[in-house]
């Protein structure tokens, strides 16, 4: 079955297809037929709002596809991404678990099917199912370590063109030497989302993306940037 927004309709978690490529899916029958006996399933438009900063948890969100960011703002409306989820991850984990208000909103980027477990039902559903307790702990395990790379990309970088610089060589595959780093990437995101990623604004970033492309260091094509001069890349990021 389609939704009306032009996906596939995935009904019953146990015959997901596709779960056993999805992070915090993939457990075990027991667990799967569990999850399914006590999740709801909605489908919002792209702009949906899952929770928002300040407000009591109600429970976890499990995306089935697309992608959501999850962010703060401050009171003039300032915003800085933390992190984009992506199909498979698991939102409001830390509130649910802390029994405490969400200090983030979480934001569809896309129209998505959202799997909802009550706070109460996944706190036991995490404690009778270890291989659930482990995904849990891979994906709080997981954002603690983009939290960090945002830290630094925030509180390390001097220059805006350094936050950028040090944010797309991160996303070349920052864990490699630079020789095996990717050189062509999928970029889907607007000027504005890079920008509320590194504290700037839209302008700043196409401004700086331009520049990059006039020395030779990047190319854009469409949704791919090609990482020309890695090392170049790698000065300006002040590593």
């Amino acid at each position: 079955m389609r939704s009306p927004y032009g996906f596939d309709i995935q009904e019953n978690c146990a015959s997901c297809p596709i779960r056993h490529e999805r992070q915090f899916c993939n457990v075990s029958q027991a667990a799967i037929e569990d999850l399914q006996r006590n999740k709801s399933t909605s489908f919002y438009p792209a702009g949906t709002l899952l929770y928002i900063e300040g407000q009591a948890p109600r429970g976890v969100y499990i995306l089935c596809n697309g992608r959501a960011k999850v962010y703060t703002s401050s009171k003039q409306g300032k915003v800085i991404i933390l992190k984009i989820a992506h199909a498979g991850e698991v939102l409001g984990v830390e509130a649910a678990l802390a029994s405490r208000e969400h200090e983030e909103t979480a934001e569809l980027l896309e129209s998505c099917q959202v799997n909802f477990m009550a706070t109460r039902d996944f706190l036991r559903y995490i404690s009778e199912h270890s291989d659930a307790a482990l995904k849990t702990a891979a994906q709080l395990t997981s954002d603690c370590r983009a939290a960090q790379e945002g830290i630094r990309c925030l509180g390390l970088s001097g220059s805006v063109e350094e936050k950028l610089a040090r944010l797309l060589l991160h996303w070349t595959g920052e864990s490699r030497p630079l020789a095996q780093r990717d050189k062509r990437l999928k970029v889907p995101y607007k000027h504005e989302e890079i920008a509320q990623m590194i504290g700037s604004t839209r302008e700043t970033v196409t401004r700086l993306l331009g520049a990059l492309k006039k020395k030779k260091i990047v190319e854009m094509k469409g949704a791919t940037l090609i990482v020309k001069d890695p090392e170049r890349l790698k000065q300006l990021a002040g590593e």
